[in-house]
C-alpha cells in the first residue's frame, strides 16, 4: 500500500521534471529564434534599425522650425523655376499651386511627359545635425564636398529628397512618378529655396 509521503515525493519529482521540461523548451526557441539582419544604408554612418523607429523615433521630432522672414514670393518663383523644362503645372482655382505660406510649405500638380503627378515641398531651418538614418524612411545619403547632406529614398511610384545644409537650412521635396529621383534632387538643391543663410 502506498504512503501518503511517497506521493507528495512523486509529485515534486513531476513538478520538477515539468519545469526543467519547460526551461528546456524556452531556451531552444530563444536559440532557435532568428534574429533580424541589420540594415545597412550607402552613405550612413549611423542606421536606426525598423525594430527600433517606435522606440528612439520620438527623439528626432520636433527641431525643424518654418523659415524666418523668409520672401515667400521669391521662393515660389524659384521652385517653378527649377521644376524640369517642359513641366505643365495644373491650374488649381482654390489653392494656387506652388505658393509658399508663412510655414514654408508648397504643393502642386503637374504634368510632364504625358505623366501627371503632385509635388511637395517643404523649407525649414534648423541647428540640429541631420541625425542618424532610419531604415525604410532613407535609402541612401549623400555627403557634398561643402558638407550639405542629402538623404534620398526611391520608390516606384513616388520619390523623396530633404537636404540638409550646413548654414540650417533644409529643403524636403517629395513627388510621385511623375519626376525621377535626380529632378526631384535638382528641386530640393535650387538656391532660390535655400532659407537658412544666404543665396
Amino acid at each position: 500500500m502506498a504512503r501518503s509521503g511517497d506521493s507528495k515525493s512523486v509529485w515534486s519529482t513531476v513538478v520538477v521534471i515539468v519545469g526543467i521540461v519547460a526551461a528546456g523548451v524556452g531556451v531552444a526557441s530563444l536559440l532557435h529564434d532568428p534574429q533580424p539582419v541589420a540594415v545597412s544604408i550607402p552613405g550612413c554612418a549611423e542606421v536606426i534599425q525598423p525594430e527600433d523607429t517606435y522606440r528612439v523615433n520620438f527623439a528626432f521630432v520636433g527641431g525643424d522650425s518654418a523659415p524666418v522672414a523668409f520672401d515667400a514670393s521669391a521662393a515660389s518663383a524659384a521652385l517653378i523655376d527649377a521644376l524640369p523644362a517642359g513641366t505643365t503645372v495644373e491650374p488649381d482655382a482654390m489653392f494656387p499651386p506652388f505658393t509658399f505660406a508663412a510655414d514654408g510649405n508648397a504643393s502642386g500638380r503637374i504634368s510632364l511627359g504625358g505623366t501627371v503627378g503632385d509635388v511637395s515641398v517643404s523649407l525649414s531651418t534648423s541647428d540640429e545635425t541631420p541625425g542618424p538614418c532610419f531604415a525604410g524612411h532613407v535609402d541612401e545619403r549623400r555627403t557634398l564636398a561643402d558638407g550639405t547632406v542629402l538623404d534620398i529614398t526611391s520608390g516606384e511610384n513616388h520619390s523623396r529628397v530633404r537636404v540638409y545644409r550646413t548654414d540650417g537650412s533644409r529643403a524636403d521635396v517629395s513627388a510621385d512618378r511623375v519626376l525621377t529621383v535626380r529632378q526631384v534632387t535638382d528641386i530640393a538643391m535650387a538656391p532660390g529655396l535655400r532659407v537658412g543663410g544666404p543665396h
